[in-house]
């Protein structure tokens, strides 16, 4: 493993991921100005929370493989190398500059150091709230629950405590969910009661207690991505609302009960308990404008219908199509700096000597005449791109092993560059570069009689004489 290019492979990834969520966020932003409720939905965020770590998943519709020419391919008569071993990801990185290293190093500890934090919260609040629990007292007397609930209950082994801290009532748990009730909930009308534990019962049906805990631990490891801070934010707001309206929509005689409800839970939560792993009726991290949308939602017919068929087809639709926009345009990203090819192309090996010619024939290749230029000089001389372009392959494994470490560049016109018996590389697979750009070091890797770099001109498939496109004369 080329330990130093780790860095570098790393935050671009970082990058991709955040850039992407950006996009989703931009994208979400559209839908609410076209269909709001589709987005109060809890399933939508949770559908673009899973779509936001696409890029980070190893797939890819990468295009080298098909932009290879055949002629490559069945160099030197030998498919013991296929383009099956292609590591279309090798990540290569500029191996010269120790000060940028260094600083891509310290901004991975960085990274890393915050998600491992991030980590220990998560943890540590998962303990927290256990111990909180712990200390409550476990319910024993059920006749405060209507007949339905405590068959629910007991049928789902569901552990109900009560506490007589001025907490929410939430439900927390991933495999055994966990019932707390404040004291005060026995107090309240019936029917007030009745519906706030509907309410927790229906966080269970829906498995929302689940979902808040992965929202967090991505949240927490993920620190570094704003966005996914906002899909966990508004997934919290979702669940609540959709929780109400489906409660209201079990119980539409009774939305002005619930309103009451929900009002008389929050004034009697003054505890700051939170720490954003269980589902509260009217927990502190909602705002005043929270539970103004929520009151206006239960007393609402219009927004008590349930979410459809034709709902779930299209966010399924959604999902699907951010995904596939994705996956193609993963291997695309980078060209966004790409540029047309230089009029006047680079020599690949400043003040190098030409060993041997195209389509010279000698002793050590047999009767096949020279495919490139061999260019002699000293193992670590800087190679550059003659030519801008996409760089196609940048490894040891694609094509033969007799090029050794090989950079092969496309560029406009059906023109394609390749640089071989490299001693090192500069590049990565799919980066777009600029004439005169370094990618590598000459060197002496595959078959070789010494460092030099052999080069190859190909259009439209074929071999090229070189002195067609740059001058080795001078």
């Amino acid at each position: 493993m080329d330990y130093p290019l780790i860095p570098s492979a790393i935050l671009l990834q970082v990058l991709l991921f955040i850039s992407w969520s950006m996009l989703l966020y931009g994208a979400a932003l559209s839908i609410a100005s076209v269909l709001p409720r589709l987005v109060r939905w809890a399933r939508f965020w949770q559908a673009w929370l899973a779509a936001a770590f696409v890029p980070l998943l190893p797939i890819s519709f990468d295009q080298a493989e098909t932009l290879i020419p055949e002629q490559l391919r069945r160099a030197f008569g030998d498919s013991a190398n296929s383009l099956s071993n292609h590591v279309s990801a090798a990540v290569r990185q500029i191996d010269n500059q120790p000060d940028i290293s260094l600083l891509l190093w310290g901004v991975c500890a960085v990274l890393c150091v915050g998600s491992g934090y991030g980590l220990l919260r998560f943890g540590l609040g998962l303990l927290k709230v256990q111990q909180f629990i712990k200390q409550a007292a476990p319910l024993r007397d059920f006749t405060g629950f209507d007949l339905a609930q405590r068959q629910e209950i007991k049928a789902k082994n569901i552990g109900v405590f009560t506490t007589n801290q001025a907490v929410s009532p939430l439900v927390f748990g991933f495999f055994r969910v966990q019932m707390l009730l404040p004291e005060s909930v026995f107090s309240m009308p019936p029917q007030q009661r009745f519906l706030l534990i509907e309410h927790e019962l229906t966080h269970i049906r829906r498995q929302d207690p689940k979902a808040v805990i992965l929202f967090r631990l991505c949240a927490s490891v993920l620190w570094f991505n704003p966005f996914i801070k906002y899909f966990e934010q508004r997934f919290l707001q979702s669940m609540e609302l959709n929780c109400d309206m489906e409660v209201v929509a079990a119980f539409p005689q009774e939305k002005l009960h619930y309103a009451q409800a929900l009002i008389a839970s929050l004034k009697l939560s003054k505890n700051s308990l939170d720490s954003g792993l269980m589902t509260n009726f009217s927990g502190p991290r909602f705002q005043k404008q929270d539970f103004e949308d929520r009151i206006k939602a239960t007393m609402s017919a219009r927004l008590n219908k349930q979410y459809g068929m034709s709902y779930q087809l299209f966010l399924i639709f959604l999902f699907s199509l951010s995904v596939a926009f994705a996956v193609v345009a993963k291997p695309i990203l980078p060209q966004y700096l790409f540029e047309p090819n230089d009029n006047d192309g680079k020599i690949p090996v400043a003040n190098a000597r030409v060993s041997s010619g195209y389509d010279v024939i000698n002793s050590f290749r047999g009767p096949k005449p020279h495919q490139g230029i061999d260019l002699a000089a000293a193992k670590g001389t800087d190679v550059v791109a003659s030519f801008s372009g996409k760089v196609l392959i940048a490894d040891d494994v694609t094509l033969h092993r007799n090029y050794g470490k090989v950079v092969l560049i496309e560029h406009e016109g059906q023109v394609q560059s390749l640089y071989a018996h490299l001693d090192s590389f500069a590049v990565k697979s799919g980066q777009t570069i600029f004439a005169g750009q370094k990618l590598g070091t000459v060197g002496e890797t595959g078959r070789a009689t010494g460092p030099h770099l052999h080069f190859e001109i190909l259009e439209q498939g074929k071999r090229a004489d070189p002195n067609l496109y740059l001058n080795f004369t001078n």
